[in-house]
């Protein structure tokens, strides 16, 4: 079996293991900063879940599950998968830059758990530290590319295949940065792409527009929907999956995890003003 094909086949039950490590790694510290709220967005693929699981999965945004027993279903994963998982759960403990006490105390007890080598944990680090340089840094293409590659070829030299962070093996434009937010941009991609996403996500999406439009809604909770809505809006290469530290997105994931991080303040106008759009847009 190669490794692109082994998110695609492992279990629900190991898939939810996933996604549950890496929501209490995130709370590991004591809460979720919006760094890696947004990391956790661009993770999250809902596509071949069963709607019980769906549902267990956006509860994790309010009640992430315990790490122990997460690591314990997957430490009699395949290999692949088990590095995989390691290494997501160092690019969300390391992505506000600074790893608390208790985030590396988790990390230690997953190594052990998912039989991760020290080798291999200073590789994913090393390897997560130099996309974070070439993204900061939007080097000329040329330039972008020789420092990936040297990048990878360290990562693949400890035996950590790249297609395990990179499943879709997503076209890079390590040059093109990443599209601010605007209400113009939103209307204009919404607009023209209504029809081809469907119902669902343009549900979700006007959702948390009309949610941040709301006064009464904290700075704190309008930056998580206008980060998931930049996301939403973004052009396919405009964040290529190795530089954010994942291979799995999807549109729905982003908006699905959003809302439920700011469930509680979307309230009936906002509800009204959202099915109002979908109806003038699709009919009743």
């Amino acid at each position: 079996m190669s490794e692109q094909d082994i998110f695609a086949t492992s279990s629900e039950t190991e898939l939810l293991a996933f996604y549950g490590s890496l929501f209490a790694i995130a709370a590991a510290d004591g809460s979720v900063d919006i760094d890696e709220l947004n990391l956790l967005f661009k993770t999250i693929n809902l596509d071949k879940f069963s709607d019980s699981a769906k549902a267990q999965i956006q509860s994790y945004t309010a009640t992430p599950p315990s790490l122990a027993d997460c690591l314990q279903t997957l430490s009699q994963s395949k290999e692949p998968l088990r590095l995989g998982v390691m290494y997501f759960l160092i690019s969300i403990a390391l992505a506000n830059n600074t790893l608390h006490p208790t985030e590396s105390e988790a990390i230690q007890s997953a190594k052990k758990m998912l039989a991760v080598s020290d080798l291999q944990i200073q590789a994913m680090q090393e390897f997560i530290a130099d996309m974070k340089q070439i993204q900061e840094a939007a080097p000329k293409n040329n330039q972008a590319s020789a420092s990936f590659n040297t990048a990878v070829s360290h990562l693949k030299n400890k035996g950590i295949p790249i297609d395990l962070i990179d499943p879709k093996r997503t076209p890079i434009n390590l040059s093109n940065p990443q599209p601010d937010y605007s209400d113009e941009s939103f209307w204009a991609k919404l607009k023209k792409f209504a029809l081809t996403a469907g119902r669902e996500v343009v549900e979700k999406a006007l959702t948390l527009y009309y949610t941040a439009q709301n006064p009464n809604v904290p700075a704190w909770a309008k930056t998580v929907v206008v980060g998931a809505l930049t996301y939403f809006i973004s052009p396919v290469d405009a964040i290529p999956d190795i530089l954010v530290g994942v291979g799995f997105t999807d549109d729905l994931g982003v908006l699905l995890a959003a809302i439920a991080t700011v469930s509680v303040y979307i309230n009936a106008e906002t509800k009204a003003q959202a099915q109002q759009k979908m109806s003038d847009w699709f009919g009743k």
